[in-house]
């Protein structure tokens, strides 16, 4: 479906008369983002091997996510965080809008280090913090409308009157942009640094993605978040710029505790 220039006209008119905030009106809320990750998840939970929590796998996961919640400023979002583990060999990551996250022990198993495990979850919840799946959704669908620029002087989302017509496959096909897989990489960047570990776990981490790849095992977490020659560099560039020398990685031990 296609607005028609008069009614685009219409809309921008509006939006211009408001005397509240504007706002995109494609973008899910929050709220919504939250409600579509819980779905998501639901779905995912029927189809997947998801480990139970006495696994130490998930403990360990549970452990570092804990950690690092503790840093974050924004107590009052609405998101609702879960951990879970999913049993595959596939090497991949996940998290879903609204704040619902997944490791599967295909990647778990080959990290090494809590740090490169805090960079990863860092990374992440940047993308569900910065609400980069919804932003990325919002620019679909103008894009789709042959609309480049659209806000609404109305209440958020009044055009997202039903949830239904977004499909699960969505939540995990979207991709993001290089800018926001940039953001997200400083998320885990000082995720790492506010909880005390060492962020070279972030770096270590792409470099063992890209060793995978070398090695004839594309890891599916790569297909997501596209490899960047210059990302790893760019990650030890920030490291080398604090000044600061970071403490000695912590060895993963799965010992159930």
């Amino acid at each position: 479906m296609r607005l028609c220039l008069s009614a685009l006209s219409a809309l921008l008119l509006a939006s211009s008369l408001s005397a509240g905030s504007r706002l995109d009106a494609f973008r899910p809320s929050p709220n919504q983002q939250v409600q579509l990750g819980k779905r998501a998840s639901l779905q995912l939970r029927k189809q997947e091997h998801v480990l139970p929590a006495s696994d130490p796998r998930v403990k360990l996961l549970r452990k570092v996510a804990r950690r690092i919640l503790s840093t974050f400023d924004d107590k009052d979002a609405p998101w609702e965080y879960s951990f879970d583990v999913i049993d595959s060999k596939e090497i991949n990551a996940f998290a879903l809008p609204g704040g619902a996250t997944f490791f599967y022990t295909g990647l778990l198993d080959r990290l090494k280090t809590e740090d490169e495990l805090a960079g990863v979850l860092g990374h992440e919840l940047t993308h569900v913090r910065k609400q980069h799946w919804a932003i990325a959704y919002a620019d679909g669908q103008k894009r789709n409308l042959g609309i480049s620029i659209v806000l609404l002087a109305v209440r958020a989302n009044s055009n997202l009157s039903s949830l239904a017509g977004i499909s699960d496959d969505l939540m995990f096909e979207l991709p993001f942009s290089r800018h926001h897989e940039s953001e997200a990489d400083d998320g885990g960047f000082d995720a790492c640094i506010s909880c005390g570990y060492n962020p070279q776990g972030l770096a270590d981490t792409f470099i063992m993605l890209r060793e995978a790849i070398k090695d004839g095992t594309p890891p599916e977490f790569m297909s997501d978040h596209p490899d960047d020659k210059n990302r790893i560099k760019r990650i030890e560039e920030k490291i080398k710029a604090t000044g600061v020398t970071y403490p000695a990685q912590v060895p993963i031990q799965l010992d159930g505790s």
